[in-house]
């Protein structure tokens, strides 16, 4: 509680408290300022930027433009190629979705570029078509799907993209000879 008599403060009974243990500090704190304002005569090393460097990011932009303006046809899942008779792909869109065709089912999702080459694929949604042939076809989609979901890099080269799940490819993709890329 303040008390003022005719424009002045009344003293408060911490008030001395309050100014000797202000006053403490800053005799406490002039060496430490005196201090650091000395100059030693020693160079310091500047400080390494472990952050990528501007030019690679700017080098994944531009990368990204011509992968997410291609439309990109599944070679091999796992490693083996699709069953006979099916065509998988799919189309990178600018910002944050793709979509494609599974074989059997169309399909979108969204994706999340991390850094030059981090991806993750999320919400996979697809039509709910059966296909009895060719025989494993539902099978294949099925697996395709949940690796789309395991993606978090990928690799990419004129004609082919690969997405890649814990360092491994899971996912690798061609574009048809004579089509165009940058």
């Amino acid at each position: 509680m303040r008390i003022v008599y005719r424009g002045t403060h009344a003293m408060s009974p911490h008030r001395p408290l309050l100014r000797s243990l202000s006053q403490a500090a800053l005799l406490l704190s002039l060496p430490i300022l005196i201090v650091g304002c000395v100059d030693k005569g020693k160079e310091f090393e500047p400080r390494v930027d472990t952050r990528p460097m501007v030019d690679e990011i700017q080098q994944a932009e531009e990368d990204w433009n011509w992968i997410a303006g291609q439309q990109w046809f599944l070679v091999t899942i796992e490693g083996r190629a699709p069953i006979a008779g099916t065509t998988i792909n799919l189309n990178f869109k600018q910002h944050t979705w793709l979509e494609g065709d599974a074989g059997c089912n169309r399909f979108t999702a969204n994706y999340t570029r991390k850094a030059d080459a981090g991806l993750q694929i999320t919400e996979v949604l697809s039509t709910r078509m059966f296909c009895a042939e060719p025989e494993g076809i539902m099978q294949q989609e099925s697996r395709f799907f949940h690796l789309l979901r395991t993606v978090d890099a990928y690799h990419a080269e004129p004609h082919q993209l690969d997405l890649l799940s814990n360092g491994s490819i899971v996912l690798s993709f061609m574009i048809p000879e004579g089509e165009e890329t940058p």
